[in-house]
């Protein structure tokens, strides 16, 4: 009986062993949070805005960002995508990025655990005419992935 409980309490440490050793690699490993793609809103009376909204369990996240194409353009190309963060009340930017090219861009915010939303937006250019259209109307098409490290 003896020998029975002891081969028993051998393989119960062992299966246990295993499940920490696992459960502590998957928690170091990235984590998908979104994919996201979508097309700039066109406006010629102020600059409109897209939102993404996700929830990061991670205390840093990945933003893998990429202007698709620019549909509708004037001068200048330029994509301004913004991370912001909620503390329940307002939102803050936690980092800026423009994209000027259809080269992907990559970059980290360590903003900690909790609601995040990504702001997307043609740069606005003004036609500098006193009468609307204030703006010319651009438009882009972008796409990316979100990932918590």
């Amino acid at each position: 009986m003896k020998n029975i409980f002891t081969r028993f309490a051998t393989i119960l440490v062992l299966v246990l062993a295993i499940f920490t050793v696992n459960s502590g690699l998957a928690s170091a490993s990235t984590v998908h949070i979104t994919n996201f793609s979508g097309k700039t809103t066109e406006s010629t009376s102020s600059h409109v805005k897209d939102y993404v909204h996700f929830y990061s369990s991670r205390d840093t996240i990945n933003v893998k960002f990429k202007v698709d194409e620019f549909v509708k353009t004037k001068n200048v190309k330029r994509v301004h995508i913004d991370v912001q963060k909620s503390n329940g009340l307002w939102w803050t930017t936690q980092e800026s990025k423009s994209v000027t090219s259809t080269s992907q861009i990559s970059f980290n915010v360590s903003g900690g655990k909790g609601d995040y939303r990504l702001v997307i937006y043609d740069a606005p250019e003004m036609t500098g005419w006193d009468k609307p259209p204030f703006y010319y109307a651009k438009s882009s098409m972008y796409s990316g992935v979100v990932t918590g490290l």
